[in-house]
């Protein structure tokens, strides 16, 4: 598939915002029962801030991706039925409650009304990020990412952005919850890169549809694509396919695993084991991963292959080979009803 680069920045913001919210409401939380020292307002009116422009630069960004760009306010229409109006819907009022929120916390209003919209900005950002993986993980016609794991990893890198960035800004203003978002980050850290494994291995053993089972044809009626239908590149061979980030498929992946995973745990864990400090060192960690990460969605979107390249002789080749006794005593019916 070619990435657009719209809903990569998309990620990278709404996954920073929607996951250092996550953190900074939870010690908000915590500090009701007594658990932690809470945080100094001016912090979380900064991080608030940061988390604002970041969700309403990638809602913009995302924007780029949309045909008609004035008809975007038509995606609640489908709510029901479609994960990508979801996210619309739960994206922006995310937005708006943490706008709410934050207007709330900085003229000390009652905390009734604060945690209220704390606990549901909280739950729309979960909702936000669950709707946008479902996105990839409901298409039945990409089969790299027709899974769970899509989802559970997806969700680990908002964890992963947002524990990091905490990360840098406890060490920045002196907070006492550095080693605990030391311990964190590594935590999400190694899950992701646990799943990010599982998402490659799992690209090895995905019993792909073969063409025969595209046209509904028995197996003992081999079917070859013998003429593509065009001679020039079409939408569906350009969108659906990216030959040149095929071609770049294996050099890009080490490179994103690198500066994802490795360089970003390196840190953490030198940090962990010496006591060594410094948000230099944090925001090296931070800025790593998010650039990281922003090659890996590139990979994600490349590595998946749309079953309709069956017809454009572009699909991994396992796709086109028969197995042996699928709906070999499948009897062909044609009818014009």
């Amino acid at each position: 598939m070619h990435p657009p680069l719209s809903l990569i920045f998309f990620f990278l913001t709404a996954g920073t915002s929607i996951g250092s919210f996550i953190f900074v409401y939870s010690i908000l939380v915590l500090e009701i029962f007594g658990k932690g020292a809470g945080l100094p307002k001016d912090v979380i009116l900064k991080l608030g801030a940061i988390q604002l422009v970041l969700i309403g630069l990638g809602a913009f960004g995302a924007s780029f991706h949309l045909g008609h760009k004035l008809r975007a306010w038509k995606a609640i229409k489908r709510f029901r039925t479609s994960w990508l109006s979801r996210e619309a819907v739960f994206s922006g009022a995310y937005g708006f409650t943490l706008l709410l929120f934050l207007v709330l916390y900085y003229f000390d209003a009652s905390p009734y009304f604060i945690h209220l919209l704390g606990s549901l900005t909280l739950l729309l950002g979960i909702l936000s990020g669950f709707s946008t993986a479902m996105i990839y993980a409901s298409n039945e016609f990409v089969l790299e990412w027709n899974s769970s794991v899509t989802v559970i990893y997806y969700l680990l890198m908002y964890l992963m952005l947002g524990s990091s960035l905490m990360l840098y800004f406890s060490d920045l203003y002196g907070l006492p919850y550095t080693g605990a978002f030391i311990f964190l980050t590594f935590l999400f850290l190694t899950l992701g890169l646990g799943f990010r494994l599982a998402f490659n291995i799992r690209q090895f053993y995905i019993r792909r549809p073969t063409l025969n089972e595209a046209l509904n044809l028995p197996h003992n009626r081999p079917v070859r694509v013998v003429d593509t239908g065009s001679t020039t590149d079409n939408y569906c061979t350009t969108e659906f396919y990216y030959k040149k980030g095929k071609e770049l498929l294996s050099t890009i992946i080490p490179v994103a695993y690198l500066l994802t995973f490795v360089v970003p745990l390196f840190l953490v864990l030198y940090s962990w084991i010496t006591g060594v400090g410094g948000h230099w060192i944090f925001g090296i960690t931070f800025i790593s991963l998010l650039a990281g990460s922003a090659l890996e969605r590139w990979c994600f979107f490349v590595e998946g292959n749309h079953v309709q390249n069956l017809f454009y002789g572009l699909y991994p080749e396992e796709g086109y080979r028969l197995r042996k006794g699928y709906m070999e005593r499948k009897e062909t019916k044609i009818s014009l009803y």
